[in-house]
């Protein structure tokens, strides 16, 4: 009975703090949740007992799995104007038998769908949801991943917050916070991609890019390294992966601010890539590697041409043995 006493009183002690370390010797507790007890790794003290287990009952091998035993809703998204919290009917079009609807029950279905369109976003959220959807569209026409998208999204809230995004246009804004946000991710994505996707200009999306910069974050956010555009190019050219790990190696080699300040990381991409192709003796043509990059291949010789006279690159044959 003391000690069951103690241990409640621990118990106590314990939750009235925010840390979770033991109240003898401040040991950070471990936990057993076959017993489902807290206890002290060091002096074996018993903090927690009786511990509620939080998680499913049942158990997934798979995400299909998981999503077809999941009983609760989607979970909170940036990227949807009421964060994915409202209903939406389906479109199912059947009963709760499974059964087809009749022609007057599925019109009476229609009028319901589109009033709750209707009533689903005020005034003042239609801008935010046509902006997010557009935001959606050009993440998903560039495959981007998921955090990219909530940065996007977020950037966006945070220009309409600020009233930045007044009387702007649509799609230039949506264009601009996803650049905004491949460059906080550090995803390899140009301004020309994002426009094709967009379908706007390379300006446009240059214009708004500024704005946000300026008006919204006013800090320089860094351009993805080198290395990645290296990846991507030698990913979208198909390009052997010994020409990977060379043109890697240059670049970490001759890593200098003189080389790639104000210069394009596309254009320095294709330049070592080029040129690990020509110290393995791959035969790869300027334009073919120009093509990808979507530069130049004036621009590829201008790069190599700053790289060799900035450093003495050496390859060295190690005998077969």
């Amino acid at each position: 009975m003391l000690l069951r006493g103690v241990k409640n009183l621990a118990k106590l002690e314990v939750e009235d703090t925010s840390d979770s370390r033991c109240p003898t010797c401040g040991t950070w507790l471990i936990g057993d949740h076959y017993q489902g007890e807290a206890i002290c790794p060091s002096c074996g003290f018993v903090v927690h007992e009786h511990i509620e287990d939080t998680g499913p009952e049942w158990k997934a091998i798979d995400p299909e799995d998981k999503a077809k035993k999941v009983r609760v809703g989607s979970p909170r998204m940036i990227a949807l104007h009421d964060f994915g919290l409202s209903t939406e009917i389906g479109r199912g079009m059947r009963d709760s038998q499974g059964h087809y609807l009749d022609r007057e029950a599925r019109n009476q279905y229609y009028k319901l769908q589109k009033w709750q369109r209707r009533v689903r976003t005020t005034t003042a959220e239609r801008s935010l949801s046509s902006v997010l959807a557009k935001i959606t569209e050009i993440s998903d026409a560039l495959n981007l991943p998921k955090n990219v998208l909530e940065t996007a999204a977020q950037t966006y809230r945070d220009s309409a917050k600020m009233k930045v995004a007044r009387s702007k246009s649509i799609t230039g804004m949506a264009a601009a916070s996803v650049y905004m946000a491949c460059r906080k991710c550090g995803v390899g994505r140009s301004l020309k991609e994002i426009s094709r996707a967009a379908h706007i200009d390379k300006r446009t999306v240059a214009k708004y890019y500024r704005l946000v910069l300026n008006e919204v974050e006013r800090n320089y956010v860094p351009q993805p390294s080198i290395c990645k555009y290296i990846s991507k190019l030698v990913n979208l050219a198909r390009i052997d992966t010994k020409v990977e790990r060379v043109a890697l190696r240059l670049a970490s080699e001759t890593n200098d601010s003189k080389i790639s300040s104000g210069k394009a990381p596309a254009g320095l991409a294709a330049a070592y890539v080029y040129m690990a192709s020509i110290m393995l003796g791959t035969h790869l043509p300027q334009r073919e590697i120009a093509d990808v990059a979507e530069v130049t291949e004036v621009t590829i010789r201008n790069r190599c041409r700053e790289i060799l006279e900035s450093f003495e690159i050496k390859q060295c044959l190690k005998p077969v043995a």
